[in-house]
């Protein structure tokens, strides 16, 4: 994975949840645009970021090379099915 990658994925707009599957087996959740950012070789991920504040519980660092791929989260948003008219 690299940092441009991370970059577009954390700047889309409306911003899109991610989760980061890394080369361990691990994956770690990306909620908000504002609970991770790029460095020059690495990720910087906060834990459990507290919305509209700057807390969290901690951080992790995860080097580029060791992310294996993300895929992004549909966290509640359902389409609505197609109302048929009578």
């Amino acid at each position: 994975m690299t940092k441009r990658e991370l970059t577009a994925e954390l700047t889309k707009d409306p911003f899109v949840p991610f989760r980061i599957h890394l080369v361990s087996g691990k994956v770690i959740d990306v909620l908000g645009p504002n609970a991770a950012y790029t460095l020059m070789n690495a990720l910087l991920v906060l834990r459990n970021p507290r919305l509209g504040t700057p807390d969290a519980e901690g951080y992790d660092v995860l080097a580029y090379r060791d992310i294996e791929r993300i895929e992004q989260l549909n966290l509640g948003k359902r389409s609505m099915p197609k109302r048929r008219s009578a």
